[in-house]
């Protein structure tokens, strides 16, 4: 989705769509390119609202159903209206999977006894380089592709992917979190039992009870969290994610070399290449995670080098600008290198940790709301950034926007500074009165046979299971003999 947005205007054969330089791009094909992230905005909060009466499984075979159908639109639609009807299936898809894809994942080691254990494949890595991977192979595709082909082919290639998710899905299970909001605890049951250890039986039965609760809504979801105080600065990181320009400017990531003067290669072969640095440097970024005691000063090292590489790719571009000098006697490896920089830096702070943290402030009956706050905070923000930017190249030049970018980068620095708690305290999810019913606490993950069950269960026993229903260490055992 992304990386058509990027080349689109190069290589589409839409009568719009001629190579026009980025800061005259008209009003159409900005909409164009900007449709997905409002979509996403919007589906996310209807997707949480309609949730618990379709179910995680069916909403991701609809999203993969909805990408074979953008892919195939791209392919055949020569018209505006086909493609903008195709960005916004896209956008309908990708919403659905941003808002339900890291809860599901997260029940796979909900209630593992040893979240450090070799034998578990890394879920969360795997997870946070699937969406610059996918941009990869776009930008990929579009190099590889630089003549045109029969529509059908390209129907072909663009569906590949959903054709393969969707035949993925359907060997997958339901998400258990689901069923239990549904009743149907003994199958929620039987399905956790293929996904986590023996050792895991208490943190079962709590997550069990837990998840037949009903989930509260966006709004309620804030009021139950006491802490708004370390929240509200968390939620704003997310705002930050897409404001420090690292996202918006994947939609025009080939324009923008072009107009920053890189000239040691064709500006397509460069943004393939730091989509390429992007994607590898995510997975790397996991060794500056493996403690939450290096995730605040990793935030303000990540901001400070966006800062740095924005201050000098800006300087760079004002000169061009000023003095108006032979392209040729330029440095013109500049700007891929601090392009580079710029990706590096964000990958290893801005783009996981503010959903870690997240994560790990928040309670786990919270925790899908929130993060569902986050993702339309996210992409209402990247919307916003991806239709100022051609504006703002039109009236103060890409330097200054990249010296804005810097300052934004800065106050985000001063955001985690100020707002976040210091390294030593930050451990309290449970504030006083609040349960510690996460799935990443760690009275849910210990494991430890030390641990009396009932220890984990939600502090409030306002609902008490009556005589014909099972309790959850009933439907494990039950189970375990099925």
């Amino acid at each position: 989705m992304v990386g058509w947005s990027s080349g689109t205007f190069r290589r589409s054969n839409l009568p719009s769509a001629k190579l026009v330089p980025l800061p005259l791009l008209d009003n159409w094909s900005i909409s164009l390119a900007a449709t997905p992230a409002i979509i996403i905005t919007v589906t996310a909060c209807v997707v949480h609202r309609c949730y618990r009466w379709i179910g995680t499984k069916a909403f991701l075979l609809t999203a993969s159903l909805l990408a074979i159908g953008s892919s195939t639109l791209e392919a055949y639609g020569l018209t505006f209206w086909n493609a903008s009807a195709a960005r916004i299936l896209a956008g309908i898809s990708a919403g659905i999977v941003f808002t339900l894809v890291p809860s599901y994942v997260d029940e796979f080691g909900s209630a593992n006894g040893n979240s450090n254990n070799q034998n578990r494949p890394p879920l969360n890595e795997i997870l946070a380089t699937a969406f610059p991977l996918g941009v990869l192979l776009r930008f990929a595709a579009d190099l590889l592709l630089p003549l045109p082909v029969d529509p059908t082919l390209k129907a072909l290639l663009w569906g590949v992917l959903p054709t393969v998710a969707l035949m993925g899905l359907l060997f997958l299970p339901d998400s258990a979190r689901f069923l239990c909001t549904t009743g149907r605890v003994a199958q929620a049951a039987a399905i956790l039992q293929h996904t986590h250890e023996p050792t895991a039986l208490p943190a079962l039965q709590e997550c069990l009870a837990r998840w037949q609760q009903p989930g509260p809504g966006l709004l309620e979801a804030l009021q139950r969290q006491a802490n708004l105080t370390l929240i509200v600065p968390l939620l704003t990181l997310f705002a930050f994610q897409a404001f420090l320009g690292a996202l918006p400017m994947l939609f025009y990531l080939a324009d923008l070399l072009d107009l920053a003067g890189e000239q040691q290669q064709s500006p397509e072969q460069a943004a393939t290449l730091l989509v390429a640095i992007l994607t590898l440097a995510v997975p790397l970024s996991r060794y500056l995670h493996s403690s939450q005691t290096h995730q605040r000063p990793v935030l303000v090292i990540s901001a400070v080098l966006i800062a740095m590489a924005t201050l000098t790719l800006g300087w760079h571009c004002h000169e061009r600008r000023t003095r108006n000098l032979d392209l040729t006697q330029l440095p013109s490896e500049w700007p891929f290198y601090c392009f580079a920089l710029l990706y590096v830096a964000y990958a290893f702070g801005f783009y996981r940790l503010p959903g870690t943290l997240l994560a790990a402030e928040v309670a786990d009956e919270n925790l899908f709301a929130l993060r569902t706050i986050a993702t339309a905070i996210c992409w209402g923000a990247v919307y916003l950034g991806v239709r100022l930017l051609p504006v703002l190249l039109r009236t103060i030049g890409l330097g200054w926007v990249l010296w804005n970018v810097a300052f934004i980068s800065l106050s985000a620095a001063g955001l985690v500074l100020l707002c976040l708690p210091a390294l030593d305290e930050y451990a309290h999810k449970a504030l006083p009165g609040v349960c510690p019913s996460s799935m990443t606490s760690s009275v849910c993950s210990t494991g430890s046979n030390s641990l009396d069950a009932s220890s984990c269960w939600p502090c409030s026993n306002e609902t008490t299971p009556s005589s014909d229903e099972l309790t959850p260490g009933e439907v494990i055992r039950g189970a375990e003999l099925v």
